[in-house]
């Protein structure tokens, strides 16, 4: 009777600690909304979401979708217990901050047809400029003195936290410059049946934005750069690249 009971107890023991191993390697991400080729068909693939799944192979990941403005309150607001897209400016010590783990190379475009001259980043001010939600900190130094609040850029300057309705709005808008990673502007202006050909892309320097992951602990985090080191040093995270079309600058192992 006694060698039942125990063997119940170790059978209980296992299976709960089992349940509790489960529970413990669920993970909710926020990310945002589908901008190919990083995110695509609802968050189920794309750069981004391969580099994060692959990352903690672990774990049973489910993303949550959302704007890039709502994505830095999810954890607080308990809709996730992992953020994409953080970067130094949101760090206020809340949460546990991953190595940099993806970055966009953005570009300034124009409509060909208006045939602007766009040399330099001050050549940006006074048009209608659209960037992604907090860009103008993440475009380095001379972005961030003319696109501030109250700067001399920011009169006509919006930034929309949703990918596909900022090329829509660069579409809608005459004398429009959209700031955006060149593949995520020419997926969606195909969507609204316009063409790579009709506009220029302006040799401005803009530095590749770099982002971190945030999460609500300290084990997932570090399991995280653990997976991504993984990922830089046997090549995998250069073959997404390559798989996906982002341009070598954009790898963050180098």
């Amino acid at each position: 009777m006694q060698n039942k009971a125990l063997k119940f107890f170790l059978l209980f023991s296992i299976l709960l600690g089992t349940a509790i191993f489960a529970r413990a390697s669920e993970l909710t991400v926020a990310i945002a909304y589908d901008a190919p080729p990083y995110v695509m068909d609802h968050a189920k693939r794309g750069l981004e979401v391969d580099i994060i799944t692959q990352s903690l192979p672990g774990y049973s990941i489910k993303f949550s979708q959302m704007g890039w403005g709502q994505i830095q309150d999810a954890i607080e607001k308990g809709l996730a217990n992992a953020e994409t897209n953080v970067d130094e400016h949101d760090d206020k010590g809340r949460h546990y901050y991953s190595n940099i783990y993806i970055g966009f190379v953005n570009h300034a475009i124009s409509r060909k047809s208006e045939n602007m001259k766009i040399n330099g980043v001050n050549d940006l001010v006074g048009h209608h400029v659209i960037a992604w939600e907090g860009a103008h900190q993440d475009l380095g130094p001379e972005f961030e003195r003319l696109f501030s609040p109250g700067a001399a850029g920011s009169k006509n300057y919006i930034e929309i936290p949703n990918s596909q309705e900022q090329v829509s709005e660069f579409w809608k808008k005459k004398n429009s410059i959209a700031i955006i990673d060149e593949s995520i502007f020419a997926y969606f202006s195909s969507k609204e049946g316009h063409s790579m050909e009709d506009v220029d892309t302006h040799k401005v320097f803009l530095p590749v934005s770099k982002f971190r992951m945030a999460f609500k602990d300290e084990k997932t985090r570090n399991d995280f750069n653990d997976g991504l080191t993984r990922l830089c040093s046997t090549g995998k995270y250069a073959a997404l690249l390559k798989k996906y079309g982002v341009p070598e600058k954009a790898n963050i192992c180098q």
